[in-house]
Protein backbone atom coordinates (compact mmCIF):
# COMPACT_ATOMS: atom_id res chain seq x y z
CA UNK A 1 0.00 0.00 0.00
CA UNK A 2 1.48 3.33 -1.10
CA UNK A 3 0.61 6.41 0.97
CA UNK A 4 -0.05 9.63 -0.94
CA UNK A 5 -1.28 13.14 -0.24
CA UNK A 6 -2.51 15.46 -2.97
CA UNK A 7 -2.33 19.20 -2.36
CA UNK A 8 -4.42 21.44 -4.63
CA UNK A 9 -2.87 24.92 -4.45
CA UNK A 10 -5.00 28.06 -4.26
CA UNK A 11 -3.56 28.97 -7.68
CA UNK A 12 -5.64 26.17 -9.23
CA UNK A 13 -8.90 27.29 -10.86
CA UNK A 14 -12.21 25.75 -9.84
CA UNK A 15 -12.39 24.10 -13.27
CA UNK A 16 -9.06 22.34 -12.87
CA UNK A 17 -9.78 21.50 -9.22
CA UNK A 18 -12.91 19.64 -10.36
CA UNK A 19 -10.85 17.58 -12.82
CA UNK A 20 -8.29 16.75 -10.09
CA UNK A 21 -11.06 15.62 -7.72
CA UNK A 22 -12.44 13.38 -10.48
CA UNK A 23 -8.95 11.91 -10.87
CA UNK A 24 -8.80 11.22 -7.13
CA UNK A 25 -12.17 9.45 -7.29
CA UNK A 26 -10.90 7.34 -10.20
CA UNK A 27 -7.74 6.39 -8.31
CA UNK A 28 -9.66 5.40 -5.18
CA UNK A 29 -12.10 3.30 -7.20
CA UNK A 30 -9.60 1.47 -9.39
CA UNK A 31 -6.50 0.99 -7.25
CA UNK A 32 -6.31 -0.88 -3.97
CA UNK A 33 -2.62 -0.04 -3.62
CA UNK A 34 -2.99 3.69 -2.99
CA UNK A 35 -3.98 5.28 0.33
CA UNK A 36 -4.90 8.80 -0.83
CA UNK A 37 -5.65 12.01 1.05
CA UNK A 38 -6.65 15.17 -0.83
CA UNK A 39 -6.14 18.64 0.64
CA UNK A 40 -7.50 21.71 -1.17
CA UNK A 41 -6.17 25.11 -0.12
CA UNK A 42 -9.49 26.74 -1.01
CA UNK A 43 -11.52 24.26 1.06
CA UNK A 44 -9.24 23.74 4.07
CA UNK A 45 -10.92 24.96 7.24
CA UNK A 46 -8.71 23.06 9.66
CA UNK A 47 -7.20 24.78 12.65
CA UNK A 48 -3.62 25.98 12.43
CA UNK A 49 -2.30 23.05 14.47
CA UNK A 50 -3.92 20.54 12.10
CA UNK A 51 -2.47 22.28 9.05
CA UNK A 52 1.01 22.28 10.55
CA UNK A 53 0.69 18.62 11.48
CA UNK A 54 -0.17 17.77 7.87
CA UNK A 55 2.92 19.58 6.60
CA UNK A 56 5.16 17.37 8.73
CA UNK A 57 3.28 14.17 7.93
CA UNK A 58 5.57 11.84 6.04
CA UNK A 59 4.00 10.07 3.06
CA UNK A 60 5.60 8.07 0.28
CA UNK A 61 4.41 10.67 -2.22
CA UNK A 62 3.14 14.23 -1.86
CA UNK A 63 1.64 15.41 -5.15
CA UNK A 64 1.33 19.16 -5.68
CA UNK A 65 -1.06 20.67 -8.23
CA UNK A 66 -0.37 24.33 -9.06
CA UNK A 67 2.14 26.74 -7.56
CA UNK A 68 4.06 25.61 -4.50
CA UNK A 69 3.14 27.16 -1.14
CA UNK A 70 5.98 28.57 0.96
CA UNK A 71 5.96 25.54 3.28
CA UNK A 72 6.39 23.03 0.43
CA UNK A 73 10.17 22.95 1.06
CA UNK A 74 9.42 21.23 4.40
CA UNK A 75 7.44 18.50 2.63
CA UNK A 76 10.35 17.91 0.26
CA UNK A 77 12.62 17.17 3.21
CA UNK A 78 10.65 14.12 4.36
CA UNK A 79 8.73 12.75 1.33
CA UNK A 80 9.03 12.13 -2.41
CA UNK A 81 7.27 14.90 -4.29
CA UNK A 82 5.47 15.12 -7.63
CA UNK A 83 4.45 18.42 -9.22
CA UNK A 84 1.81 18.97 -11.91
CA UNK A 85 1.54 22.27 -13.76
CA UNK A 86 -0.40 23.77 -16.63
CA UNK A 87 1.31 27.14 -16.70
CA UNK A 88 5.01 28.00 -16.73
CA UNK A 89 6.54 27.96 -13.26
CA UNK A 90 9.43 26.47 -11.33
CA UNK A 91 9.18 22.74 -10.73
CA UNK A 92 8.90 21.69 -7.09
CA UNK A 93 8.96 17.92 -7.48
CA UNK A 94 8.95 15.25 -10.19
CA UNK A 95 7.64 17.22 -13.22
CA UNK A 96 4.30 16.07 -14.64
CA UNK A 97 1.74 17.46 -17.05
CA UNK A 98 -1.78 16.54 -18.18
CA UNK A 99 -0.90 16.49 -21.89
CA UNK A 100 1.89 15.08 -24.00
CA UNK A 101 1.53 18.30 -26.04
CA UNK A 102 4.12 20.70 -24.67
CA UNK A 103 5.76 18.11 -22.40
CA UNK A 104 9.55 18.08 -22.53
CA UNK A 105 12.05 15.28 -22.01
CA UNK A 106 11.98 14.09 -18.39
CA UNK A 107 8.42 15.34 -17.77
CA UNK A 108 5.84 12.63 -17.13
CA UNK A 109 2.20 12.72 -18.23
CA UNK A 110 -0.81 11.71 -16.13
CA UNK A 111 -4.18 11.39 -17.82
CA UNK A 112 -7.01 13.53 -16.43
CA UNK A 113 -10.61 12.31 -16.39
CA UNK A 114 -13.72 14.33 -17.14
CA UNK A 115 -16.91 13.24 -15.43
CA UNK A 116 -20.38 14.71 -15.83
CA UNK A 117 -21.29 16.91 -12.86
CA UNK A 118 -24.85 15.65 -12.75
CA UNK A 119 -26.98 12.68 -13.76
CA UNK A 120 -29.42 15.21 -15.22
CA UNK A 121 -29.15 14.69 -18.99
CA UNK A 122 -32.12 16.49 -20.54
CA UNK A 123 -30.96 18.97 -23.14
CA UNK A 124 -31.23 22.55 -21.98
CA UNK A 125 -31.96 25.57 -24.13
CA UNK A 126 -29.36 25.87 -26.85
CA UNK A 127 -26.90 28.72 -26.51
CA UNK A 128 -23.52 29.97 -27.63
CA UNK A 129 -21.32 29.75 -24.55
CA UNK A 130 -18.39 32.12 -24.00
CA UNK A 131 -16.25 33.31 -21.13
CA UNK A 132 -14.50 36.52 -20.13
CA UNK A 133 -16.82 38.56 -22.33
CA UNK A 134 -15.63 37.04 -25.60
CA UNK A 135 -17.36 38.72 -28.52
CA UNK A 136 -19.28 36.65 -31.08
CA UNK A 137 -21.36 37.77 -34.08
CA UNK A 138 -24.89 38.86 -33.28
CA UNK A 139 -27.65 36.47 -34.27
CA UNK A 140 -30.95 34.90 -33.29
CA UNK A 141 -29.45 32.86 -30.49
CA UNK A 142 -28.70 33.24 -26.80
CA UNK A 143 -25.14 34.09 -25.81
CA UNK A 144 -24.31 32.88 -22.28
CA UNK A 145 -21.14 33.99 -20.49
CA UNK A 146 -20.19 31.10 -18.19
CA UNK A 147 -17.12 32.69 -16.64
CA UNK A 148 -18.63 32.38 -13.16
CA UNK A 149 -21.12 29.59 -13.82
CA UNK A 150 -19.23 26.70 -15.40
CA UNK A 151 -19.76 24.38 -12.45
CA UNK A 152 -23.55 24.68 -12.32
CA UNK A 153 -24.98 21.13 -12.33
CA UNK A 154 -27.43 21.04 -15.24
CA UNK A 155 -26.66 19.64 -18.67
CA UNK A 156 -26.03 22.16 -21.44
CA UNK A 157 -26.73 22.27 -25.15
CA UNK A 158 -25.09 24.36 -27.85
CA UNK A 159 -21.52 25.37 -28.64
CA UNK A 160 -18.63 26.78 -26.63
CA UNK A 161 -16.33 29.29 -28.35
CA UNK A 162 -12.87 28.89 -26.80
CA UNK A 163 -10.70 31.94 -26.22
CA UNK A 164 -7.43 30.28 -27.16
CA UNK A 165 -5.75 26.95 -27.91
CA UNK A 166 -3.94 26.49 -24.58
CA UNK A 167 -4.15 23.72 -21.95
CA UNK A 168 -6.51 25.61 -19.61
CA UNK A 169 -9.10 26.01 -22.34
CA UNK A 170 -8.66 22.34 -23.25
CA UNK A 171 -9.48 21.34 -19.66
CA UNK A 172 -12.55 23.58 -19.71
CA UNK A 173 -13.58 22.14 -23.07
CA UNK A 174 -13.26 18.62 -21.69
CA UNK A 175 -15.71 19.37 -18.89
CA UNK A 176 -18.15 21.08 -21.27
CA UNK A 177 -17.94 18.19 -23.74
CA UNK A 178 -19.11 15.86 -20.98
CA UNK A 179 -22.02 18.25 -20.40
CA UNK A 180 -23.19 17.91 -24.00
CA UNK A 181 -21.65 21.01 -25.61
CA UNK A 182 -19.86 21.15 -28.97
CA UNK A 183 -16.50 22.95 -28.92
CA UNK A 184 -15.04 25.52 -31.31
CA UNK A 185 -11.39 26.47 -30.95
CA UNK A 186 -8.32 27.53 -32.85
CA UNK A 187 -6.20 24.52 -33.80
CA UNK A 188 -5.09 22.95 -30.50
CA UNK A 189 -2.75 20.03 -29.90
CA UNK A 190 -4.25 19.78 -26.40
CA UNK A 191 -7.77 19.36 -27.74
CA UNK A 192 -6.50 16.88 -30.35
CA UNK A 193 -5.42 14.64 -27.47
CA UNK A 194 -8.72 14.57 -25.60
CA UNK A 195 -11.39 15.22 -28.27
CA UNK A 196 -9.56 14.03 -31.38
CA UNK A 197 -8.40 16.24 -34.26
CA UNK A 198 -11.92 16.05 -35.76
CA UNK A 199 -13.71 16.40 -32.40
CA UNK A 200 -14.18 20.18 -32.49
CA UNK A 201 -14.94 23.00 -34.90
CA UNK A 202 -11.67 24.63 -35.91
CA UNK A 203 -11.63 28.45 -35.88
CA UNK A 204 -9.18 29.75 -38.47
CA UNK A 205 -10.24 33.37 -37.98
CA UNK A 206 -13.27 35.23 -36.65
CA UNK A 207 -14.84 35.26 -40.12
CA UNK A 208 -15.48 31.53 -39.57
CA UNK A 209 -17.66 32.17 -36.52
CA UNK A 210 -21.08 32.79 -38.17
CA UNK A 211 -20.84 29.48 -40.07
CA UNK A 212 -19.44 27.58 -37.07
CA UNK A 213 -22.15 28.88 -34.73
CA UNK A 214 -24.89 28.00 -37.22
CA UNK A 215 -23.53 24.46 -37.59
CA UNK A 216 -22.79 24.13 -33.87
CA UNK A 217 -26.38 24.90 -32.93
CA UNK A 218 -27.72 22.41 -35.46
CA UNK A 219 -27.51 18.67 -35.97
CA UNK A 220 -23.84 18.82 -36.95
CA UNK A 221 -22.96 20.31 -33.57
CA UNK A 222 -25.01 17.70 -31.73
CA UNK A 223 -23.35 14.82 -33.57
CA UNK A 224 -19.89 16.35 -33.16
CA UNK A 225 -20.44 16.70 -29.41
CA UNK A 226 -21.53 13.06 -29.14
CA UNK A 227 -18.51 11.87 -31.10
CA UNK A 228 -16.11 14.00 -29.05
CA UNK A 229 -17.66 12.75 -25.80
CA UNK A 230 -17.16 9.13 -26.90
CA UNK A 231 -13.53 9.85 -27.85
CA UNK A 232 -12.91 11.60 -24.53
CA UNK A 233 -14.43 8.81 -22.43
CA UNK A 234 -12.33 6.17 -24.19
CA UNK A 235 -9.02 8.09 -24.22
CA UNK A 236 -9.34 9.58 -20.73
CA UNK A 237 -11.06 6.77 -18.85
CA UNK A 238 -10.82 6.14 -15.12
CA UNK A 239 -8.68 3.08 -15.81
CA UNK A 240 -6.17 4.95 -17.98
CA UNK A 241 -5.97 7.75 -15.44
CA UNK A 242 -5.30 5.27 -12.63
CA UNK A 243 -2.69 3.35 -14.62
CA UNK A 244 -0.81 6.55 -15.48
CA UNK A 245 -0.72 7.70 -11.85
CA UNK A 246 0.23 4.32 -10.37
CA UNK A 247 3.00 3.89 -12.95
CA UNK A 248 4.35 7.35 -12.15
CA UNK A 249 4.33 6.79 -8.40
CA UNK A 250 6.15 3.47 -8.73
CA UNK A 251 8.85 5.26 -10.72
CA UNK A 252 9.08 8.09 -8.17
CA UNK A 253 9.21 5.77 -5.14
CA UNK A 254 11.87 3.59 -6.76
CA UNK A 255 14.26 6.46 -7.51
Amino acid sequence: MHTCTWYISDSVSDVLAQVIKDMAAALRSHSRNIDLDVISAKESYKAGFERVKNIFRKREVWHLFGRAPIWWRIVRLHSRTVHTLLEKDNWAGWPTRFFTEGAKSGESVTFPVFDPLSSYTEDGKKAVFVRDGRKVPEGEYEVADITERLLRPEALSGIYIANDSGPREAMRAGILTMRGVAIASPKSGYLDEILGPDGYFMIRDDEDLPRIIRQGLGDKGKHLAMSARHFLKSRRSHERCTDSIVSLYRKVIAQ
